[in-house]
């Protein structure tokens, strides 16, 4: 009995411990309602289905203070343990990614990544009145950091620095002010370094079960998917000026039915995306100026003011398009407005040049086309006489003294009535 029982004992040993449950989700652009949908269904099917933990992985220029809130108050309630992992070695956990990251009960980094520049700023001059009212928002902001970095145990003085003075520090750093936890260069050896560690699960305290972790990824719907594609800013961008652009197809060549059915498609769409991302009006103001300016140039003859007036509206709009207090840190990809501009002004300089050309080319068709063609005398012209142009037999009149024979050269230099005035070729 003693043998069976020590058998046992071994055997119990030796079995492996279970595999830790991770769920994991993945947080790569603004942050918007599609995240914070996002994220209740992954806590949802995370205490559902027994997680030890909730895995996020992050990487993010900013978004919305308003759903950070309610993104923080989240983490900050979950039923399980959340990690936020910024990843992956480049990534960035700038603005409301600041907070998300603090509010979690574990924070980590990949080497390489970064975190900060929390300041919610407006990027045009303002006036008293809303001076005040972005203090206001700047204060808040400071004191909703605060009380995260504080509930977590985290450095609150960086957390209040991150949004007055919009510091931004790498992983090395953030780890050695006490900002976040663990270092780690994949999920695999995030596991690792974090089993173990005690953190505070609502109230009460749990040890983290992160050894030999089995991840299960959590998707975001259909749904969310196409909100999500639609709230990027370079989305809406290139969306407003394809639009703008096919529109403009069928309203040159009416009939075509496709470009209007797309531009029309095109700006619905810009406008879901608009509905959710915070958008800076005089931005916005300045983009629909441009595209009207450029479309104007191609019909008012102003020498190319307007075109050059459109390229800067249009330029400064797409910098200021997403540049609000509610979602710093969002802006259209540099490089996509530069090719766009490009497009336009190569667009209009090439429709320019053909215009030019077609005014310095000579008239090839009806009776101006006869103005410098060269002819033969078919009867004596002195002054009056007939002459063969361009296949054609004319009554023409010599200007200037003297006489012309027959088979003599001669060319023209106006149309009076059915009569040509020529002179001697090589005289004009």
């Amino acid at each position: 009995m003693k043998r069976l029982t020590v058998l046992v004992f071994l055997l119990f040993l030796a079995t492996p411990a279970a595999a830790s449950r991770i769920y994991t989700m993945e947080v790569r652009g603004p942050i918007f309602a599609p995240v914070l949908q996002y994220l209740s269904i992954a806590l949802e099917q995370a205490e559902r289905g027994g997680a030890d933990a909730l895995l996020i992985e992050l990487d993010t220029p900013g978004g919305s203070l308003d759903t950070t809130k309610e993104i923080v108050q989240a983490i900050l309630g979950a039923p399980v343990p959340v990690i936020v992992y910024v990843a992956p070695s480049g990534a960035g956990a700038t603005s409301a990614g600041t907070f998300v990251t603090l509010a979690a009960h574990v924070a980590a980094m990949a080497p390489g990544s970064t975190i900060g520049a929390a300041h919610p700023v407006s990027i045009l001059p303002s006036d008293k009145p809303n001076e005040a009212m972005e203090k206001k928002i700047e204060n808040y902001a400071v004191s909703f950091i605060e009380a995260i970095a504080s509930q977590r145990g985290r450095n609150v003085s960086w957390a209040a620095e991150a949004v007055r003075e919009s510091a931004s520090i790498t992983a090395e750093k953030a780890l050695e002010k006490k900002v976040i936890d663990v270092i780690a260069p994949s999920r695999q050896a995030l596991m690792a370094a974090v089993n173990g560690r005690e953190v505070k699960l609502r109230e009460t305290v749990l040890r983290l079960k992160t050894a030999d972790p089995q991840f299960h990824e959590i998707e975001m719907t259909r749904e969310q998917r196409f909100y999500f594609f639609l709230s990027q800013p370079t989305v809406i961008f290139l969306l407003l000026v394809g639009g703008a652009a096919t529109l403009y197809i069928e309203f040159t060549h009416p009939g075509v039915v496709a470009p209007g059915v797309v531009g029309a498609i095109c700006l619905l769409l810009a406008a879901i995306g608009l509905s959710i991302v915070p958008v800076n009006l005089t931005g916005a103001a300045l983009m629909g100026l441009g595209i009207i300016l450029l479309f104007s140039e191609l019909f008012v003859p102003s020498f190319g003011a307007l075109g050059i007036g459109g390229f800067l509206c249009l330029l400064a709009g797409s910098l200021l398009l997403f540049h609000t207090v509610e979602a710093p840190g969002l802006m259209v990809n540099r490089g996509v407005i530069g090719a766009t501009v490009v497009a336009f002004a190569s667009l209009l300089l090439g429709i320019g040049a053909l215009v030019a050309n077609s005014q310095r080319r000579r008239v090839v068709s009806g009776r101006e086309a006869m103005i410098g063609t060269v002819g033969t005398v078919r009867r004596r012209l002195d002054p009056r006489g007939k002459v063969a142009v361009m296949g054609e037999l004319w009554d023409a009149e010599l200007r200037g003294e003297g006489a012309l024979e027959v088979g003599n050269e001669i060319e023209v230099v106006s149309i009076e009535g059915l009569r040509l005035a020529v002179v001697p070729r090589g005289r004009s």
